[in-house]
Parts: structure tokens; C-alpha cells; sequence
């Protein structure tokens, strides 16, 4: 897989989407409850209501951050990822190295119209969490993968 390559300035961007927040509502639900106990429990004054408002803070800080920082982005040419707020540098992956394409949903993600998508390309996998409307971005994503396999087949009969 080509993880290093540049797409040309040719690169036309499709669609770019965040993930949807909406899925961690357990884990906002138990931060949220955890800093109720601390203040009703412990009290904000003491060390231990302290430090439980204080990890839960940088919890959900980093939560939120994680899901403001995180982009993907379908183009012409193939699909680029941005995960987490420490990552600056998107991650390629060209049509041409996709194998296969495939959506995870539970029941409640399947309530809220949100899924798990998952792009296999050769011995690596990566997984798009929390998209929304994931089956409409499955065909995207294959309508695309499709129209650039056709220009490299028009390109080569042209050559």
C-alpha cells in the first residue's frame, strides 16, 4: 500500500465529514455522572472529588478533541484520513490498493443512522468510526473507486 504517496495537484476532493459524536453518548453519560459524584459525594473541596472532576475532565477534553480533529476525506484519486488531535499528516489510500469495503452497525448506531465504515487495502485495515449515513458513503466510496479504475484503463489504452 502506498502510504507515503502525494495525490497530484490534479486531486479533486469528493466529500470530507467528521465523525458524528452522537455514538459516545455512554461514555459522556458516565463522565458526566462521575463528576455528579464528585460533587455530590466528596465535594469539589476535597482531594478525591478533585481528582475525580479532574480526569474526567481531561477525559472528555481529549474525547471532544479527538472528534473536532479527525476528518476524512473521499477525492478522485482515493481516500484520505486525519485521526486524533495529534496527528497532522493525513493518511492515503489510493483506489487502486482498496480491496474491499465494508459497514458495521449496531442496533443502536443503526437508530441513529451512524456505522462503522472499514477499508481493507492489502494487509492493512482502517476504520472510519461514527459516520453518519455510512451505506451513502459506501457507495461514494465505490462509485469512485469504479470511475478511477475506468480513467487508469482509459489512460493505459490511450498510452
Amino acid at each position: 500500500m502506498k502510504m507515503g504517496t502525494v495525490f497530484t495537484k490534479n486531486t479533486e476532493t469528493i466529500q470530507s465529514f467528521r465523525p458524528c459524536i452522537q455514538q459516545q453518548w455512554l461514555i459522556l453519560l458516565l463522565l458526566a455522572s462521575s463528576v455528579f459524584l464528585a460533587f455530590t459525594a466528596f465535594g469539589i473541596h476535597t482531594f478525591v472529588g478533585l481528582i475525580i472532576v479532574s480526569v474526567s475532565g481531561l477525559i472528555l477534553l481529549f474525547i471532544v478533541l479527538s472528534f473536532c480533529t479527525t476528518r476524512y476525506i473521499i477525492t478522485n484519486q482515493g481516500i484520505l484520513i486525519r485521526k486524533g488531535p495529534f496527528s497532522r499528516k493525513f493518511k492515503e489510500i489510493p483506489y487502486c490498493d482498496i480491496t474491499n469495503i465494508s459497514i458495521r452497525q449496531g442496533k443502536i448506531q443503526k437508530r441513529l443512522r451512524i456505522g462503522n465504515l472499514t477499508i481493507s487495502a492489502g494487509d492493512v485495515k482502517r476504520v472510519l468510526k461514527s459516520i453518519k449515513n455510512p451505506h451513502k458513503i459506501k457507495e461514494l466510496m465505490t462509485k469512485e473507486k469504479a470511475s478511477a479504475y475506468e480513467r487508469r484503463t482509459l489512460l493505459r489504452k490511450i498510452l
